[in-house]
């Protein structure tokens, strides 16, 4: 505990990711059952398991393991008979080469130039101005702060009359004139929108292409998309998602949910997750808003993917401080702290753990978040998918245990579709099994126990000598291909 105490002091003294000074990143390659069935032994709340070993799909695991813990890991090593051989020497070396390039920033808008201490208010159109007082809403009943989509004319679903269109005729507070500057035609909406995806993007320049697709179809005859506005994390910023649906057609159609960015380190979940955005609106594929309406995160964790940009780029959890160490050791895993099997399997009760899962089920407002859209929508939501980084698998519950849910066979028919769609080969399975070991409180599962049919994670393909870091020129061929999983996955449900 001293240690974990000490590397949770570091960061506010040293340059970014100093903390992996000298870090290693061990190869785990497994070479028979027995050494899988004992993997228990090489796990410690300090060890932080980029990709997991898995001897059934013979995927080689990578572990990052601190100086402190080198001996006691080897020894672990040798006990199971596992090749002790590295594959990265120093962690810090490493993450210096990856990012010497210059992340990339859109041009001047008004949410770019983000300064981590600063915080954002939203405005009566929606739209966030820094600020350094906190803007509260009325609670919803999970506790999140959640107001209403700021593009929808008709009565929801449930025949409340939400909030009337955002469509900005005067200059806004940056003195742009909006109507100008977005020209909405039915013949040019999509023309309009600008994302590429050829780089990695501040979350702050994300909310302004979000906020961009909104306004391009505030007059559309035919789409509408809202963006829902969740309240605002511990450093107050906006929890947004995009809910996308085909104006005058039917009501109450199913549902598809998409949730990038919960692991805040494994950034290609968020071009993966707008990407989806961009070709359910394309004109030619109507179909896809006829049948279903669309609810996209594209960042569940905004904290935590800021913070891997600006202090440790390997950071897992949020930065909330609700635990007894406080601002000490910050911070909750996301993707253990739902309500199913909560803080046994893969998780920590150590607030100084990377798999810290809260001081209790569902306590964090980006878990409330997601909580909310299933608990809200749970009798329409045909689909939920969780983009995730580890290592090339589609999979779907359970992942608490070591067992199948009692709709795997309609999950593994629908996923074997979706795996031979995509170019690169991944391999299917329940989660548990796919991953090589048990993991509590993930959304999936989550979603699984909350009468939610179809339940999937899409774990991106390796990339590099890793697979944490996707370099920057894979991401175009990556997006596309979990397009084309997710998009077969609709059609079958179509049809």
């Amino acid at each position: 505990m001293l240690f974990l105490f000490l590397i949770s002091l570091v960061p506010l003294a040293v340059a970014k990711n100093e903390l992996y000074m000298g870090y290693k990143v061990y190869n785990v390659k497994l070479t028979s059952q027995l050494q899988h069935e004992n993997l228990h032994l090489l796990k410690e709340d300090i060890i932080d398991y980029w990709i997991k070993p898995n001897f059934k799909y013979g995927v080689t695991g990578l572990a990052m393991v601190p100086p402190s813990h080198f001996r006691w890991f080897e020894e672990r090593l040798d006990e199971l008979k596992v090749d002790k051989t590295i594959a990265i020497d120093d962690v810090y070396e490493y993450l210096s080469a990856k990012e010497s390039k210059v992340i990339k920033e859109a041009p001047s808008n008004a949410f770019n130039n983000e300064d981590p201490n600063e915080t954002y208010v939203s405005d009566d159109q929606g739209d966030y101005n820094r600020t350094g007082e906190k803007n509260f809403t009325d609670e919803d009943e999970n506790g999140g702060n959640e107001t209403e989509e700021t593009n929808v004319t008709d009565e929801d679903e449930d025949g409340g009359d939400e909030t009337e269109e955002t469509n900005v005729t005067d200059e806004d507070e940056d003195g742009r004139d909006e109507t100008e500057e977005i020209d909405v035609t039915e013949e040019s909406e999509e023309d309009d929108i600008t994302f590429s995806f050829d780089d990695y993007y501040r979350y702050n320049t994300i909310l302004d292409y979000i906020y961009k697709i909104r306004d391009a179809y505030v007059d559309s005859q035919t789409t509408s998309v809202g963006v829902v506005e969740f309240g605002s994390t511990d450093l107050n910023r906006p929890l947004v998602y995009l809910k996308l649906t085909r104006t005058g057609g039917e009501e109450n159609k199913h549902i598809i949910v998409i949730e990038g960015g919960i692991n805040p380190r494994e950034w290609i979940t968020i071009p993966s997750a707008l990407k989806i955005v961009e070709e359910v609106l394309e004109s030619n594929q109507a179909r896809y808003l006829d049948n279903f309406d669309w609810i996209v995160v594209p960042v569940v964790n905004p904290d935590g993917y800021e913070y891997t940009h600006t202090d440790l780029r390997l950071w897992e959890k949020n930065l909330s401080t609700k635990s007894n160490l406080g601002f000490i050791c910050p911070g909750v895993n996301i993707n253990r702290n739902f309500n199913i099997d909560w803080s046994r399997a893969d998780s920590s009760s150590s607030a100084c753990s990377h798999l810290y899962a809260g001081t209790e089920a569902n306590s964090e407002i980006e878990t409330q978040l997601i909580q909310s859209i299933i608990d809200t929508y749970r009798d329409r939501i045909s689909m939920y998918v969780s983009l995730q980084n580890g290592g090339g698998y589609i999979s779907y519950p359970w992942q608490y245990e070591f067992a199948a849910s009692g709709t795997f066979r309609q999950n593994h028919l629908l996923a074997m579709e979706m795996v031979a769609a995509m170019q690169d080969e991944y391999h299917l399975d329940t989660a548990s099994v796919a991953y090589g070991d048990r993991a509590s409180g993930t959304s999936s599962d989550y979603a699984r126990t909350n009468d939610v049919l179809y339940a999937f994670n899409i774990d991106i393909i390796r990339r590099g000598t890793d697979g944490v870091i996707v370099p920057e020129n894979e991401i175009v061929d990556i997006v596309e291909d979990v397009w084309r999983a997710v998009s077969v996955a609709a059609d079958n449900l179509i049809n």
